[in-house]
């Protein structure tokens, strides 16, 4: 098949690859499989509607859809919104403050510390403004909620 000098220059790079690699497979197979982490894929055919108009930004949602990232860039800073869409209840909004989805069309979430519940020492609580409730509404290929 090969000669024996060229088995013998192949040796290292496979053993290399598979140094590199294996421990990468690995991890992506876990990740997949683990239900403490999700991982989220851009929808390139979801629209952002804002007032009626079409707005720039992205979606990214989970495997099931679940749940979903919005992302506005239309405005001065892009504003990243967590959405939770529960069929027995109208679902959860929760603004994600500074923190912005990535751009690329897959990123991963664990459990640990997700990016859009803010924990707070009370003491430490300032005056934030008065803001009214998303009010989430859903059907089968939308989400409606008051952003602020």
């Amino acid at each position: 098949m090969f000669p024996a000098r060229a088995r013998k220059a192949l040796k290292p790079g496979v053993i290399l690859a598979v140094l590199l690699l294996g421990p990468l497979g690995t991890l992506i197979v876990y990740s997949a499989l683990d239900p403490y982490f999700t991982w989220y894929f851009r929808d390139f055919h979801s629209q952002i509607i804002v007032d009626g108009k079409p707005s720039q930004g992205r979606v990214h949602r989970d495997h099931s859809g679940g749940s979903l990232f919005v992302t506005r860039t239309d405005v001065h800073e892009a504003m990243t919104y967590m959405i939770i869409i529960a069929p027995e209840t109208r679902g959860h909004v929760w603004s994600c403050g500074d923190w912005v989805a990535p751009r690329f069309p897959i990123f991963g979430i664990g459990d640990v510390n997700p990016p859009c519940w803010i924990f707070s020492n009370p003491s430490d609580a300032k005056p934030e403004p008065v803001h009214p409730p998303p009010n989430p509404v859903t059907g089968s290929n939308f989400v409606e909620f008051t952003a602020y």
